[in-house]
């Protein structure tokens, strides 16, 4: 395209316009992520928590090197066992509590195997009360090579090329258990040390998500037909430094792939429906489902049953070399 055919550029006035508009959305999302995440201190329990599953992985971490090396990090185990006592003292024992105290039962077990007895973190393990044992694991494991090759055994390029963006449904009902199954594939999903923070808001009843889908603009020709609406959200309360500002939507854009691969892979319909909105929209959407402040939407998912036959756009993928860029050289 030649420069003479590309959109003038807009006069001062609509530009100041555009400039304010921009600095009053960064400063909404500036302002909530200082209001609740743990960049002046945890003070709440997720704060709290995510500071525990930090503390938790850098031990997992590591005792998965093959140099590992006992009695590393053992500020961090007894910071974590301090977190525990508090957490435990406030909030009372939960999952987060007994996968911690697994960790740190796994970390005293690797350092007694080298013959380091840790006799003051062992004795703060030991005051510390558990959770409800529900098959909850921490630590590390061994696994083996073909284990890893067997269970992913998957075409999975064929797999992600019968994806598509799908916007002609069937009105039959989506199986609960199809859910569910899908949202425990987006929890697989890998996370900044582990903090899991994101979370799927799912309706399935029409009324419930016409309401929902009113507020997004993506949806006109199809979205009456939709089957469900998902909203994926990260809880920024989970996130510590200015530096992880932007982390949670690094999170919940892989949880939201993740989530979308699992309603394909139960044989279901879906399409990514974008949040690029104003706070005004954001706050109506929080209103409409009592999704709180200290969410962060990243999107929303459209989906239900698939008819039997359908047309798709074909989103023609760009050549790799666009997307794929090897061994480029480095500077010095």
């Amino acid at each position: 395209m030649a420069s003479s055919d590309l959109d003038p550029r807009p006069g001062l006035v609509r530009r100041l316009r555009l400039a304010s508009h921009l600095l009053a959305d960064a400063s909404y999302d500036a302002l909530r992520y200082w209001r609740h995440s743990f960049t002046a201190g945890a003070r709440v329990q997720e704060n709290l928590r995510a500071r525990i599953a930090i503390g938790l992985h850098f031990l997992e971490y590591g005792m998965s090197l093959r140099d590992a090396q006992p009695g590393h990090a053992l500020d961090r185990a007894m910071r974590l066992a301090a977190d525990l006592d508090t957490y435990t003292r406030r909030f009372g024992p939960d999952a987060t509590v007994q996968i911690a105290l697994d960790a740190l039962e796994a970390y005293l077990g690797f350092n007694a195997a080298s013959g380091h007895d840790l006799p003051a973190l062992r004795a703060r393990v030991d005051a510390l009360v558990g959770g409800a044992d529900e098959g909850l694991r921490g630590g590390v494991e061994m696994v083996t090579a073909s284990e890893i090759r067997e269970k992913g055994r998957i075409d999975f390029l064929s797999f992600a090329e019968a994806r598509h963006s799908i916007r002609q449904y069937s009105p039959e009902p989506v199986p609960r258990e199809a859910i569910e199954r899908a949202v425990r594939v987006a929890q697989q999903s890998p996370s900044s040390c582990n903090r899991q923070t994101c979370r799927a808001w799912i309706w399935t009843e029409r009324e419930a998500v016409q309401k929902v889908l009113a507020l997004q603009n993506g949806n006109r020709g199809f979205g009456d037909q939709l089957g469900g609406v998902a909203v994926v959200t990260s809880d920024i309360a989970h996130w510590e430094t200015a530096a992880e500002r932007y982390q949670g939507w690094v999170d919940g854009g892989m949880f939201a792939m993740s989530l979308a691969y699992g309603l394909h892979a139960e044989g279901l319909g879906a399409v990514m429906l974008n949040w690029s909105v104003s706070q005004a929209r954001d706050r109506a959407l929080r209103r409409l489902t009592g999704i709180g402040d200290s969410s962060l939407i990243i999107t929303m998912i459209g989906f239900g049953c698939l008819p039997d036959e359908l047309r798709v756009p074909v989103s023609q993928r760009k050549p790799l070399g666009y997307a794929l860029a090897l061994n480029q050289p480095l500077a010095g």
